[in-house]
């Protein structure tokens, strides 16, 4: 049986063999030809909304046809319609089965009827400014380019629709490059009739000629006793660890950025596509906010069945969030009345059944709060299984002796088979505690960690429980699931039931965390009280003024640590934990010399560093938190500028507290018809969702169709403003970037082993000579791009404003501080060589 969609295919090809035999048969005029056939191709056949083709339009000093228009209004394509009776000349195909072609327009302009409709409709869109036009008869239709840069007109290359037989014989071609939606969002007309596809570049690598490039950097001398304190108090809040919640946990979700006086991004919003659904903001009150308030309520009017969902960005905290609420601090109300079950699937595999299991099992362990299910059997038929045991004594258990062994041995097979069911024994249970005047709230947490599918599935088992336990059953998910959920179906009986939850400031995360371990660290000066080994007293006194020193970072907005961490988060603490991590461990960053001073004043480059390569000696891309945003991402035709390019369209004009969302559409738009790189421009908009640069209205984290439009984050701002510019950032990415000129990347593989061999002899203030050197050499190259992309794209930009322009700059000011630093510390390196190590800085 055929689909829909076959059948509307079907039709569409059937109606489409009637009109061109309509045309074929009679001399029509141009009435007819416009309102029988081609209104029937571009509306029936290619989809085109009549709200989207203007009719008649004047334009001086007659009128058009038919415009095709953008979203925005724009004229898009002009259409100028004739008679069928008026026959295009055009030279013989190749073959007999040929329906469409590549004809040159000055082979075109050699029949007069073709020469006198293309300059009539090249008038129109000289007008207008309009790049794209198309002449058709009914039966024939050519499309073309009305100018391009650089060339002259008759050289450039028209697709010619030879008959309507093309739109049955190649109909995917058809509806690919012609319909509404292959045109308006896919771009397909600058791919359809570029005149001069991108010739291949070569791409060199520098990387690949290295051969020290996996070289990997020790950790600092603390390390390794630091490592296991640090994994604790700068990861997950363990269940049992209420002192540490307490002294830890950060209410403070509402906040802003701020990059030198700038107005930076409230972080992690709740957006457009949410409040559509009634999700509401979560105020975090210490009490749960609203969340803690329908919680209690929801026990209180002993309301039945409801499924609650708290929403959060990947990272936002939504674990913690829910454990304090519910179990290291719970509402009084809340704890005298209610049986909290968190069910949490962190470490459980992506098996349905597991997870079915995993819930049910965790769902009747934690509502048992008397232990009933193994207490003595008859306390257990008594207070639990009475129902099933009364119908058992009238039906399996009838004519048997109570005191017989036929009897318990069927008694005991019964209860194992009540105890297995275990959906039953949460029923009783659950029942059990409305007569002690308790609810139960079942929490689902961590189904984010699963594909769509699977948490598809786990949010039907939330549904499932409220509706058997009649409880209120609170699921945690990300936004992006959400979306794709709904898509799915799944959620079709979702109302006004969530909540969204907003990550906490990072930097009161951090000097929380690091005030805590201190105050561990002081007040323990042995190992005989935890299960990690704290060292001497020396240990001890060096690792909390180590400590110390970087919490005072996180009372300082504009710490460059402070800054770069919170802008590489955006929002996901888990992650800006995880870099945190990293950049206390690694062999960079400078422990020797801050023990010994006492205070440290953090310079930018010391801070990246250790941040993006923490235990490498080069930079890798694929093993690196942090992207590279030169990164050339299609080969075929791809621009180091197309991340930073992006970024720029969704900042411009927008009020940095309150950012507004971006057509997607647009934004393929301007990339399709500015540079012609569709290619390069999903890549680069995917890094950018996945890094956090930018965010979707759905928080989709990756690109696909589904994301129709987005708007810039912080972390954005922060790269499209700083931190692409800043010389270590730079000096990083160039040897794993792709390089257009040979030259250019010989140049920056010889580099990097002459650096790489001043490093292996210790010789610092030689080694940072040859660095910058070499992003000296990578400014020179990617600005050799930008101009030539300036000029083959008449970009029209003040070189000022050009990218390469800042980062020449930005070098320029940070030379000179960059070279003293390594003097410096090349010194310091000489007085303590005995205290550092093997000088990886």
């Amino acid at each position: 049986m055929k689909n829909k969609k076959q059948v509307n295919s079907d039709d569409k090809l059937e109606k489409l063999m009637e009109v061109a035999e309509f045309a074929r048969a009679r001399d029509i005029n141009e009435a007819e030809t416009r309102h029988k056939v081609i209104d029937f191709v571009l509306h029936d056949f290619l989809s085109w909304p009549k709200n989207r083709v203007a009719v008649e339009e004047y334009i001086s000093p007659g009128f058009a046809d038919y415009v095709l228009k953008k979203s925005n209004g724009d004229d898009l394509l002009f259409i100028e319609a004739k008679r069928a009776g008026v026959f295009f000349d055009l030279p013989i195909p190749h073959s007999n089965t040929e329906t469409s072609c590549y004809i040159g327009i000055a082979k075109l302009l050699t029949n007069e009827n073709i020469k006198l409709a293309m300059q009539q409709v090249r008038a129109y869109c000289f007008d207008t400014g309009c790049e794209y036009a198309c002449i058709t008869n009914g039966l024939e239709w050519i499309f073309f380019k009305t100018f391009e840069k650089g060339k002259r007109w008759e050289t450039l290359q028209a697709f010619v629709v030879r008959s309507l037989d093309f739109f049955k014989t190649e109909y995917t071609k058809s509806i690919n490059n012609l319909s509404f939606i292959a045109i308006t969002e896919r771009m397909s007309l600058p791919t359809l009739l570029s005149s001069a596809p991108p010739k291949d570049r070569s791409v060199f690598y520098p990387k690949e000629k290295i051969s020290s490039y996996s070289h990997t950097i020790t950790a600092n001398r603390l390390a390794t006793q630091l490592r296991p304190i640090v994994n604790r108090y700068f990861g997950v809040i363990k269940d049992d660890d209420t002192e540490f919640m307490e002294r830890c946990y950060v209410s403070q979700r509402e906040y802003q950025g701020t990059s030198d006086g700038m107005r930076s991004l409230i972080q992690d919003s709740l957006s457009p596509y949410f409040q559509g659904y009634g999700v509401q903001q979560l105020e975090d009150t210490g009490k749960g906010g609203r969340l803690g308030g329908r919680l209690t309520k929801n026990i209180k009017d002993k309301r039945k069945g409801e499924v609650l969902v708290l929403f959060g960005g990947k990272g936002a905290g939504k674990s913690t969030f829910i454990k304090r609420l519910l179990h290291h601090n719970a509402p009084r109300w809340l704890r005298d009345h209610a049986a909290i079950a968190i069910i949490d699937l962190l470490k459980i595999p992506e098996d349905v059944g597991v997870i079915r299991s995993t819930i049910w099992q965790g769902l009747v362990s934690h509502l048992d709060k008397e232990d009933l299910l193994r207490a003595d059997r008859d306390l257990l038929l008594k207070e639990l299984f009475y129902d099933r045991f009364a119908v058992a004594r009238k039906q399996d258990l009838a004519g048997l002796s109570p005191t017989s062994e036929s009897y318990n041995i069927k008694l005991n097979s019964l209860i194992a088979s009540w105890k297995a069911d275990l959906p039953y024994c949460a029923e009783r249970l659950v029942e059990r505690l409305a007569g002690q005047d308790r609810g139960a709230i079942v929490v689902i947490d961590n189904t984010d960690q699963y594909s769509s599918d699977v948490q598809d599935f786990c949010f039907s088992s939330a549904q499932e429980i409220s509706n058997k336990l009649q409880c209120v059953t609170l699921i945690s998910m990300r936004e992006e699931r959400f979306y794709d959920s709904k898509i799915h179906g799944v959620l079709d009986a979702f109302q006004n039931s969530g909540f969204h939850i907003s990550s906490p400031k990072p930097a009161e995360v951090f000097k929380r965390r690091l005030d805590y371990t201190v105050s561990v660290l002081s007040g323990r000066q042995s190992s005989d009280e935890d299960d990690f080994d704290m060292g001497g007293v020396d240990f001890i006194q060096e690792s909390a003024k180590y400590l110390r020193i970087l919490s005072r970072e996180f009372s300082n907005d504009q710490s460059p640590l402070n800054k770069f961490l919170t802008a590489c988060a955006h929002g996901d603490i888990r992650l800006s934990l995880d870099l945190f991590r990293s950049f206390l461990l690694s062999g960079y960053t400078n422990v020797e010399e801050m023990i010994a001073y006492g205070t440290w004043n953090f310079q930018i480059h010391q801070v990246i560093k250790p941040v993006m390569i923490p235990n490498r000696y080069f930079y890798d891309e694929s093993l690196s938190d942090i992207p590279n945003i030169y990164q050339l991402r299609s080969i075929r035709h791809g621009s180091h500028f197309t991340a930073l390019r992006i970024l720029r369209k969704l900042s411009k004009g927008i009020d940095p507290s309150a950012p507004s969302y971006f057509s997607v559409a647009e934004l393929r738009a301007y990339f399709s018809e500015t540079f012609g790189m569709l290619d390069d421009f999903e890549q680069n908009l995917d890094v950018l969702l996945r890094h956090g640069f930018v965010e979707s209205n759905n928080r989709l984290d990756a690109y696909s169709e589904s994301v129709d439009s987005v708007k810039i984050t912080s972390y954005g701002m922060y790269m499209l403003g700083e931190l692409a510019y800043y010389f270590t950032y730079l000096d990083l990415v160039c040897t794993d970037c792709g390089i257009f000129s040979e030259t250019t990347s010989n140049y920056l593989t010889e580099a990097a082993r002459i650096e790489y061999n001043y490093f292996t002899r210790g010789e610092r203030v030689e080694r940072v000579k040859v660095r910058l050197e070499r992003v000296e050499e990578f400014i020179k190259y990617i600005k050799s791009e930008e101009s030539r992309e300036r000029e083959l794209y008449s970009l029209g930009m003040p070189e000022e404003e050009m990218f390469t322009a800042k980062a020449a700059l930005s070098f320029d000011s940070e030379k000179s501080r960059v070279i003293k630093s390594a003097k410096k510390q090349g010194f310091r390196s000489g007085a303590n060589s005995g205290r550092r190590s093997n000088g990886q800085r």
